[in-house]
């Protein structure tokens, strides 16, 4: 195709790490050239949204603010149809949705009979947690419907099986496409900058940093992080955790802390606009998920050469086969386990091993590659 390539990004939500991807494939793609338009929802949003959505537009895309939450509701016919209007005006090439809740919309103009080639990026799907019930039944029923719909991209191989094997989408249908870092932005820290980052964040500048960053929701998981932190925590007066992040489980999550007798050895930050005092206030990096996609996080702790204590969960199996030389794993939901992993790093400290995390980082997941490849797919389906 000789002219630019007319792209329509369609997310939900507006933070976090589904967003911070949409931010870095639009810059990508437009500094490729191509024509990019944006549908998003302010409903969960940051201060960044808005500064994406005033880029998007002073390049010449139009923006649609859907104004929807990230579960069904009445209003989401609305969306539909101010989306379709908005997919008759552009006349886009490529419309890619990201998260389940765009990944509905979008995909339902399809069935609209709107032209174009679609794509959608599930970055986790919702029945990897395998929790049952009807609320992962009706998930589940609603990715096996829309996944004959374009071509979706997982994040993991995980992601691909899951898609196969239980959504039973046609594997024609489906292709692996890592998560992107962006590994000039995020880069191993400096004794000068671990220290104004840690006097930023309120941390002691002489205790070894425990860093975990992630909503408090069921998928994330902070109640084992919180159980397999402590008995490190009691052992080890040089020893903090610092928390980051907020969402549905705040309340469990503070009463927690208090039987735990934790509060006065966690530091908890809400949520952090611009990540990267994070990284460099860490001495590792702890993620106890019970699923996930790639998840941004752990490709910039990766990038910052953290030594990494993670969970041996769905949409992980690529990170932990990636031969990196500190990481640690655990069984999801299991805090013993995880104590344990905890002490295995911290033993490891005094050997002062060297660390191949950030080159396998720019090895396998640079921006170039994992945004080219997303361009490659765009290219082929819209010829």
């Amino acid at each position: 195709m000789s002219r630019p390539l007319r792209i329509l990004l369609v997310l939900e939500p507006g933070l976090d790490g589904v967003f911070r991807y949409v931010v870095g494939l639009a810059g990508f793609l437009r500094a490729q050239g191509q024509e990019i338009h944006v549908a998003y929802s302010d409903r969960r949003g940051c201060a960044a949204l808005g500064e994406f959505v005033q880029t998007v537009a002073q390049a010449g895309g139009e923006t649609l603010n859907l104004g929807v939450s990230n579960s069904p509701e009445p209003r989401d016919a609305g969306a539909v149809f101010r989306l379709w209007k908005m997919a008759r005006r552009r006349r886009p090439d490529i419309i890619h949705a990201h998260s389940s809740k765009a990944g509905v919309l979008a995909r339902g103009l399809a069935l609209a009979g709107v032209p174009g080639a679609y794509f959608y990026t599930p970055q986790a799907y919702y029945g990897l947690a395998r929790r049952g019930g009807a609320k992962e039944f009706f998930f589940n029923a609603i990715e096996t419907a829309f996944g004959r719909i374009g071509t979706t991209l997982c994040t993991s191989t995980d992601e691909q099986r899951f898609a196969v094997e239980k959504l039973h989408v046609p594997p024609a249908r489906l292709r692996v496409i890592f998560n992107p870092v962006d590994a000039a932005r995020f880069t191993p820290a400096d004794a000068a900058a671990r220290a104004r980052a840690r006097q930023a964040l309120g941390l002691p500048a002489d205790k070894i940093v425990l860093g975990s960053i992630g909503r408090l929701s069921f998928q994330k998981d902070p109640q084992t992080l919180l159980r397999a932190v402590a008995p490190v925590l009691r052992e080890r007066a040089d020893v903090t955790l610092l928390h980051v992040g907020r969402g549905e489980l705040e309340g469990e999550v503070a009463q927690l802390i208090s039987e735990l007798g934790l509060a006065e050895r966690i530091h908890r930050v809400p949520y952090l606009d611009e990540p990267r005092s994070f990284y460099e206030a860490a001495d590792a990096f702890v993620l106890t998920s019970r699923y996930e996609g790639m998840p941004l996080v752990l490709l910039e702790a990766l990038a910052c050469g953290l030594p990494l204590i993670i969970s041996a969960a769905p949409g992980m199996t690529d990170i932990l086969q990636a031969g990196l030389t500190h990481c640690w794993s655990a069984p999801p939901e299991d805090a013993d386990a995880f104590t344990r992993a905890l002490h295995a790093f911290l033993d490891d400290r005094s050997a002062a091993r060297a660390s191949n995390h950030r080159a396998r980082a720019i090895e396998l997941f640079s921006a170039a590659k994992c945004y080219g490849a997303v361009l490659d797919a765009y290219c082929e389906m819209a010829r």
